[in-house]
């Protein structure tokens, strides 16, 4: 990782307990979780926006006004007030960095670990919610549970817990079997 961008990284979990900090104060830490996120897939998927925070034609003031703007009835004010004073960060760097350093400290708070499920076929709403309540029971926390379809599991499932890996999918098994047998000869 360049300096620059473990710089970066640094000032943005300074900054995320910062705002965490206040956001707790206030006990408004999930609109402020819920602000991050929306700038950050705004700026993720609006290559316009992107494109009007990275211009160097456009001052750092006026686009702290911009946003302000635009975003003052989407977004916490304490996140608006944020970009304000980091008028010479990069913000479109920063924010996606910010965002996931503050739904860090969030988690560990609420006891939440974020979880994604590749499943190989949709499942119903109670098959959802009732493997949500084995899962949270066997982690002893509160899974925030996103689910995905894949196909090329063949069945089963392949989970991600925070950043441990469980594949349990019916082409992970049969991959293991066709090592197992030519291994064997």
């Amino acid at each position: 990782m360049k300096l620059s961008n473990m710089k970066l990284e640094q000032k943005a979990k300074q900054y995320s307990v910062a705002i965490f900090n206040v956001a707790t104060e206030s006990n408004i830490e999930t609109d402020v979780k819920n602000s991050l996120s929306f700038l950050s897939n705004s700026i993720k998927n609006l290559p316009e926006f992107r494109s009007f925070l990275l211009s160097k034609r456009v001052s750092s003031s006026d686009k702290s006004k911009a946003i302000n703007a635009i975003f003052s009835q989407k977004c916490d004010a304490i996140v608006i007030e944020f970009i304000a004073m980091i008028e010479k960060e990069n913000i479109v760097k920063l924010i996606p960095l910010l965002e996931k350093h503050y739904n860090t400290l969030l988690f560990e708070k609420k006891n939440v670990v974020n979880v994604s499920a590749d499943i190989s076929h949709d499942i119903s709403e109670d098959k959802r919610s009732e493997f949500k309540s084995m899962l949270d029971k066997a982690l002893n926390k509160n899974s925030e549970i996103s689910f995905h379809i894949n196909p090329e599991l063949l069945g089963g499932i392949r989970l991600r817990v925070g950043n441990e890996l469980i594949d349990a999918s019916l082409k992970n098994h049969l991959n293991k079997l066709r090592h197992k047998m030519l291994g064997a000869k």
